[in-house]
């Protein structure tokens, strides 16, 4: 695979590769005659880029082949690669022609089937192996290729808002390939619970089974920093629900294919005593955090170098509110607000001081897409929201967070849109009571398995915490013992009075 984006292109490792090799051509050969097997192997990658797949594919069938036939033999039928990228397909080409002298194998030009071509339009081709690390490009910034691609039939098949294109990928391995043929595939694991990878994963539970899942906590590529890989293994056949083995960096353990999927067509990957806590979380709880809170999103001003001040200023102070960053919260308590926000929302009236202060910014400003819409006035913030989610009593949600790590605040607290705020929907609802919980050890257990990632980051987003089970008890007496405890650590943080929530929780859920 070769991605064009920010001037850079990823190549699978040879390490990797070899690795991806080896474990499809175990479960192709596992079964049946061998020579048989090889004679029919059918091997695609269709985003081959410089075949750094291919070549360790097509290097083993040669080797296979002497340790068969007594000598080495090339099948044109055995490997065909597609990618758009010229450069690309001619190193992959001049590769697979190098190979195929080391062998002395005799061959002609057109026995290389490398070929320039959109491989989401090939039709009417089957395969019984597919490979692939396809290219992984967001719709946010790729509109035009993404608008291409729906406009066909294929793309109104498989497409969702806010999907990788990488799934495509997937997605026409899987009609490519023959029944009972064999796919792995090297992408980010993102899509295993991510909202927009629905359509994904309902394909690939509704064609076959997953046999091998390897998350990797790092990147497999050296200039990819930050990414979060999975190679997975995967057999296009419903004849059996069958076992899948699962590695992750801290653990391995094997469960059947339909173990992976939860209620909302998300993978978990859990072993036993996980899947048995996730149960028990489900069945002992009466609520989900939806039906006690509103989780809102925090203010989107559409140009902070206009509205962010970093110092307070007299002349504004009818319109500087405190404005804090995802990082000012901490573990029941925040930080000190450095900064301050301009806030001018739908019920603002625009002094001529403060559009003289404006101005400078005007032309930006009046090129954000509400104000082109009439949906706000130029001075303006982008998405302002309603005023009363940043004062009272609230719990504060770091959007992206190596843990649970949430606050209470009955201030006025006013923050960017990388935080939620949690407020109650009606006054008997205790935020001292919820807040104990999400800082628990038993809500993380929870959202480690059914919640969404961002490498090491757990992403707190709005709809995971929504449909987050909690127990929340009738006995106010149960209540008020956790709100006690709560109030201490808003005090003074003890790691003590943190074990006795912890195991209250934890009890809840034996």
């Amino acid at each position: 695979m070769i991605i064009e984006e920010a001037n850079y292109n990823i190549y699978t490792p040879k390490n990797i590769a070899d690795k991806m090799i080896e474990k499809i051509f175990n479960s192709y050969f596992s079964n049946g005659n061998k020579k048989e097997k090889l004679d029919n192997i059918k091997i695609c990658d269709i985003s081959c880029g410089s075949g750094n797949l291919l070549l360790p594919a097509l290097e083993k069938l040669l080797l296979l082949s002497k340790s068969i036939y007594g000598e080495y033999i090339f099948y044109p039928s055995w490997i065909a690669g597609f990618d758009i990228n010229d450069k690309a397909l001619y190193i992959a080409k001049e590769s697979i022609k190098n190979l195929l002298n080391k062998y002395h194998i005799n061959y002609n030009e057109n026995d290389i089937n490398i070929r320039n071509c959109d491989a989401l339009t090939l039709e009417n081709e089957k395969y019984n192996i597919m490979i692939g690390n396809p290219p992984y490009l967001g719709e946010k910034n790729n509109k035009e290729l993404f608008q291409k691609i729906k406009n066909t039939s294929f793309g109104q098949k498989y497409y969702e808002a806010r999907m990788d294109y990488f799934y495509f990928f997937i997605e026409k391995a899987i009609e490519l390939l023959e029944d009972n043929g064999f796919l792995i595939y090297l992408t980010t694991y993102y899509w295993l619970r991510a909202d927009s990878g629905n359509i994904l994963r309902t394909t690939l539970k509704e064609n076959g089974n997953f046999l091998d899942i390897d998350i990797y906590d790092n990147s497999l590529f050296a200039d990819a920093d930050g990414q979060h890989n999975i190679i997975f293994l995967w057999e296009k056949s419903l004849k059996n629900d069958k076992i899948v083995k699962v590695s992750l960096p801290n653990k391995n353990f094997e469960l059947s294919n339909n173990q992976l999927y939860d209620k909302n067509n998300k993978i978990i990957l859990a072993d036993k005593n996980e899947l048995d806590l996730n149960n028990k979380i489900i069945q002992k709880s009466n609520f989900l955090l939806q039906d006690l809170t509103n989780i809102n999103q925090g203010i989107i001003s559409g140009y902070d170098k206009a509205f962010i001040f970093s110092q307070y200023d007299e002349r504004f102070k009818d319109y500087l509110k405190p404005f804090y960053k995802n990082k000012d919260i901490q573990f029941y308590s925040n930080d000190k607000n450095q900064y301050w926000i301009l806030y001018l929302g739908k019920n603002s009236v625009l002094t001529p001081e403060v559009e003289n202060y404006l101005l400078p910014f005007k032309e930006k400003l009046e090129n954000r897409r509400e104000v082109k819409e009439n949906r706000i006035k130029w001075w303006q913030l982008q998405w302002a929201r309603d005023e009363e989610i940043f004062n009272g009593d609230k719990i504060l949600v770091r959007q992206r967070c190596k843990t649970n790590q949430f606050s209470y605040d009955d201030g006025s607290f006013y923050g960017s849109a990388d935080i939620y705020f949690i407020t109650k929907k009606s006054e008997d609802i205790n935020l001292y009571y919820i807040l104990a919980y999400m800082n628990s050890t038993i809500f993380l257990q929870w959202f480690k398995l059914n919640g969404k990632f961002k490498g090491i980051n757990y992403e707190f987003y709005a709809t995971p915490l929504k449909n987050t089970p909690i127990y929340y008890p009738e006995d106010k007496k149960e209540i008020e013992y956790i709100e006690n405890l709560v109030k201490e650590q808003l005090k003074n943080y003890s790691q003590e009075i943190q074990n006795k929530i912890n195991n209250y929780f934890t009890n809840i859920y034996k």
